[in-house]
């Protein structure tokens, strides 16, 4: 018996070296370092602007009459429909800046406001949905409903959000007033923010369903589900959809009907056999579609394929939305890494660490980068204005949490942890 246990000892120590060894090889199949994908040089890129074409009031030599007195429009997550947060063209929107006012919500501001013609509104995690006059923050009309973590869209005098109910809801306000116009039910919460586009209203929800309501109505007029949680908001660009869920699947369906164009897959390029999940919304610029993902890598695909142009790894989470300009990607990653990337091959141009850890999206507002970090007990978050040729700090306020700011009324219009400010650039009249 003794001598049955002497041989039977070393077998059994052989198998569990095995099965470590065996167990430690699975486990680096999964997580092992990918290398980032170049193919962006030979694939469409398309090198133009990606601003609106709406020419700028506040701009030297531009006239006004009195439907422009109040400055272009924001008026949905993104500023466009391709989310491209890009408002390069707005050049007289620079610091050094003064207070105009500012407003305390006494509740987290997760996104900024949109704005048409002098009225900014604002959807608060409180539930509270706000009209709020651009020239003094006063109150012109408040409703509260579920839970609002994204940003209202304007279209047609209508107010357009999602709720983070259960199920959620999506509702369409008189912008004059508030009233409800019509809501339609869901299947789950939203924190998708609106797009609207030819009369149509595009959302997803945490149970993966994509749909197109009626943006006069409310009624639904068709539904995709996809392969997980769909949180980001939907670009729109010519006639197409383009999001990625939490299956790590990027998709892109014709806006008319739903039908799949295209869908590509990440399975694989973080590392192993694993796929992150889109949290961020995309960025539709220059024939390409960019997104971030919680595997730490940006992703560009071309629009019209689905194809996998390059991808950039960041050192964490690249949770925050990239924005798009002057033929570059500006994105951010969890640990603070702001980066910015060519635009067609992914090159790395420059990376910038902010003290503390970054949820923000990166907004382009005349030659400058606004990102926000996210502080700590002791310290607020701060917003910050980046040179976008080399990433250099060249403004930082006390105040800021997850999302840049917009314009309005040419002014910064900055959303803080709880506090909304209005910002005019020193020298520039109202």
């Amino acid at each position: 018996m003794f001598r049955r246990h002497r041989i039977l000892l070393p077998v059994v120590a052989g198998l569990v070296v095995l099965l470590a060894a065996g167990a430690g090889i699975a486990w680096w199949a999964v997580h092992r370092t990918v290398g980032d994908v170049h193919n962006g040089a030979s694939l469409p890129f398309t090198l133009s602007s990606s601003a609106p074409s709406s020419t700028d009031p506040s701009e030297p030599g531009n006239t006004t009459n009195a439907a422009d007195r109040f400055g272009p429009d924001w008026p949905l997550y993104g500023r466009v429909e391709q989310r491209t947060r890009d408002a390069s063209d707005m050049t007289r929107i620079k610091p050094p800046f003064r207070t105009v006012w500012k407003m305390d919500q006494h509740a987290l501001i997760e996104f900024p406001p949109s704005y048409h013609r002098g009225v900014l509104f604002l959807g608060r995690d409180d539930g509270w949905v706000l009209a709020l006059d651009v020239k003094t923050g006063d109150v012109k009309w408040k409703r509260r409903f579920g839970p609002v973590p994204n940003q209202p869209a304007y279209w047609n005098k209508k107010v357009i959000f999602g709720t983070f109910d259960k199920p959620g809801w999506v509702y369409g306000l008189d912008a004059r007033n508030g009233q409800v116009r019509w809501k339609t039910r869901l299947s789950d919460q939203v924190e998708s923010s609106m797009v609207v586009s030819d009369g149509k209203v595009y959302t997803g929800c945490n149970d993966g369903t994509v749909r197109a309501l009626d943006a006069e109505t409310g009624r639904v007029l068709w539904t995709y589900r996809a392969s997980g949680a769909v949180k980001a908001s939907i670009a729109v660009d010519g006639g197409r959809l383009f999001f990625g869920s939490y299956g790590g699947n990027m998709y892109s369906l014709r806006a008319r009907d739903g039908h799949v164009l295209w869908k590509s897959g990440t399975s694989g390029l973080a590392g192993g056999f694993r796929s992150g999940n889109f949290y961020s919304s995309p960025a539709v610029a220059y024939g390409r579609v960019y997104l971030g993902n919680t595997d730490g890598k940006v992703y560009s695909f071309v629009a019209a394929t689905g194809q996998l142009a390059w991808t950039s790894t960041l050192p964490y989470w690249a949770y925050g939305s990239p924005g798009t300009a002057f033929g570059n990607v500006y994105a951010t990653s969890f640990d603070g890494t702001v980066a910015a990337m060519d635009g067609r091959t992914g090159d790395r141009l420059w990376t910038r660490k902010l003290p503390f850890r970054s949820l923000s999206s990166a907004t382009i507002i005349g030659h400058l980068v606004y990102v926000a970090d996210m502080g700590n007990k002791s310290r607020p978050g701060h917003t910050y204005a980046l040179d976008p040729r080399t990433g250099a700090i060249r403004w930082r306020f006390h105040d800021g949490e997850y999302h840049g700011p917009i314009v309005a009324d040419n002014m910064l219009i900055l959303p803080g942890f709880t506090t909304l400010y209005a910002l005019r650039p020193r020298g520039l009249k109202p």
